[in-house]
């Protein structure tokens, strides 16, 4: 997984988790990466900087200096306010879609072409579905992993 800082066309900027740089890509590209201040799907990658710790002389900055600076405070903060949006989110489409499982890209394939009835639906589907599912122009918005998820 990776994690990048991103910016809207309107310079809104958020954060959001990918499986690798070309999954990124290739969701940019579907124009599937929304801006959640704006919904803009025009994105792009905000200029990033490894987290590191510094040095001062020869003496290393302890971690917690700089886990308390004003920018990461103000990271932290923006980091919060994405993780509880996506909360929100995800509550919001369980409580109004139907879960589908891991029939989810059958399902979407069969409404897609007509072959069952249109509704909201979730469920999980493999890296190949998804890629299927892109590749014959069928419309999904994949939902991030949250890190309740990894419990």
């Amino acid at each position: 997984m990776i994690r990048y800082t991103l910016l809207c066309e309107q310079d809104h900027q958020f954060e959001s988790w990918f499986d690798n740089s070309a999954a990124y890509d290739k969701l940019q590209k579907s124009h599937l990466v929304d801006c959640p201040h704006c919904g803009s799907s025009q994105t792009r990658k905000a200029l990033m900087t490894p987290q590191i710790s510094g040095i001062r002389g020869n003496k290393q900055t302890p971690s917690n200096e700089l886990a308390n600076s004003t920018p990461n405070r103000h990271l932290q903060k923006l980091q919060q306010e994405a993780l509880e949006m996506a909360r929100k989110i995800r509550q919001h489409i369980h409580e109004n879609s139907e879960d589908v499982g891991d029939k989810f890209a059958s399902e979407a394939r069969k409404m897609h072409y007509e072959e069952s009835d249109q509704r909201t639906i979730y469920g999980s589907a493999t890296s190949t579905e998804v890629k299927d599912l892109l590749n014959d122009a069928i419309d999904i918005i994949p939902l991030p992993d949250l890190p309740e998820d990894k419990n």
